[in-house]
């Protein structure tokens, strides 16, 4: 095989694990024991047109016996061709449209389409409605020079703001991991998990204070409130888009 064709057949060994998983709700973990053996053989200078030969004929299998599977099923026999999404995928499908929204930053190929969007959304927050909520809380104890405002500015730059690798600060391991070969997607999984609840607390601190300000000045002519109120709704579309209603700090 020449370079090219490796490729070819590593990329489409790559793309089989991926169906694999997503439609036969499969570990992540089995993907990474084709790289962990992939590299393997790379060190132990095998021949790899033949293991690979070998690795396709492996996941062309397990396919073909999870479809032998369904197709044994009497159940899936009498069903129309016109069946009805089972619940999970029906829900799955409702979630991404919600997230659809927001901008799919592309910081890997591999990334999770949540962590993406949900950059997407920091980014549009920090974009288009940073500056007028500094506007907005101006003339209230919650100004942009506030301890609690700068908290959280800071907290926005560092979860939101892509820097020179691409990403935000906070993703930069997470990109490393994405870039690994082979990959820990034990850790992976977990990282993703553990942006998501920051960028949750941070969403829920936000609101915290701008609920406050809310309560505190309805008043007064010194706070914008129909303004703030529009940030408001901004940022609890964020909250119920990706359901992050429940990931808040215990107090």
């Amino acid at each position: 095989m020449t370079p090219g064709e490796i490729a070819d057949a590593v990329k489409k060994i790559r793309e089989k694990y991926d169906e694999y998983i997503y439609k036969y709700f499969k570990p992540k973990t089995l993907k990474g024991a084709f790289e962990e053996r992939y590299l393997n053989a790379l060190k132990s200078k095998v021949d790899i047109s033949s293991f690979l030969l070998a690795e396709i004929s492996v996941i062309e299998e397990l396919i073909a016996r999870e479809e032998e599977r369904v197709a044994r099923n009497p159940l899936k026999k009498k069903e129309p061709a016109t069946q009805k999404k089972g619940f999970a995928d029906r829900i799955l499908e409702e979630n991404m449209k919600r997230i659809e929204k927001y901008e799919d930053v592309a910081i890997h190929p591999d990334a999770n389409i949540e962590v993406r969007r949900l950059l997407g959304a920091l980014n549009e927050l920090d974009v288009k409605y940073w500056g007028p909520l500094a506007g907005v809380l101006r003339n209230t104890a919650y100004s942009m020079n506030s301890p609690g405002m700068i908290n959280l500015e800071s907290q926005l730059r560092y979860l939101g703001n892509l820097t020179d690798t691409g990403v935000p600060q906070r993703l930069e391991r997470y990109l490393s991991m994405l870039r690994a070969f082979p990959r820990d997607y034990h850790a992976i999984d977990r990282e993703e998990k553990e942006y998501i609840l920051e960028v949750s607390f941070f969403l829920h601190d936000l609101m915290d204070i701008l609920d406050i300000v809310c309560e505190s000045y309805q008043d007064t002519e010194s706070v914008n409130l129909e303004e703030l109120k529009m940030i408001m709704n901004f940022i609890e579309g964020i909250i119920e888009d990706f359901r992050l209603k429940e990931l808040k700090r215990k107090k």
